[in-house]
């Protein structure tokens, strides 16, 4: 188990990213269709409501934080929370739009701004590499393209993009910003000796 671990601890940009996509991609379903007829998950806590999105996603990233930042409660918390108020932004469609067209893609536009860009904040308190504008460009333009993916929530037969589902824009979303962050992240040094070969 321990060489596992250090063999996680030093993997590469592209095997961080990856292991972070997979992960993501179960975050993702989860996030769709737990609490519905398809998958119930059971809360943490003892009420009858699913977990939140952002908790799903958060512990991806939170796992990336044990891994490769820290091993601070603290700082995974504080992850956490900054997770779980970027996803309420992006999958909440805006209340204060004239009647357009496509209204869903454009919350969608502007709620992937917000929330990437509180995501991106909050992981630049626990990982020095996210102070850097570059690393915040990586995760808050494509979390703003992405957003547009919310228009998929729309259900509408005249329309074949209409299909009523979240799960594009949770797929899509979270596996891409999680890989694009453990691709950024520069794992902590001395925390392991390296594997013999």
């Amino acid at each position: 188990m321990n060489r596992i671990r250090i063999k996680l601890s030093n993997a590469s940009a592209p095997t961080r990213a990856l292991i972070l996509a997979l992960f993501a991609t179960v975050s993702a379903v989860l996030s769709n269709f737990a609490g519905s007829k398809i998958l119930w998950v059971q809360t943490l806590v003892s009420l009858n409501t699913p977990l939140l999105p952002g908790i799903y996603f958060g512990m991806v990233l939170g796992l990336a934080i044990w891994f490769w930042v820290s091993r601070s409660p603290l700082k995974i918390l504080t992850a956490l929370g900054e997770i779980d108020q970027m996803l309420k932004e992006i999958a909440a469609p805006g209340k204060i739009f004239p009647p357009i067209k496509f209204v869903l893609a454009v919350c969608g536009v502007l709620g992937g701004l917000v929330g990437s860009t509180i995501l991106t904040f909050g992981l630049s308190l626990v990982c020095k590499e996210f102070g850097a504008f570059e690393n915040w460009a990586r995760i808050v333009m494509p979390g703003t393209a992405l957003g547009v993916l919310l228009e998929l929530l729309a259900k509408d037969d005249k329309f074949a993009l209409h299909v009523g589902s979240l799960l594009p824009l949770f797929l899509a979303w979270q596996v891409t910003v999680a890989a694009v962050i453990a691709y950024c992240i520069v794992p902590r040094t001395g925390d392991c000796k390296p594997v013999p070969r």
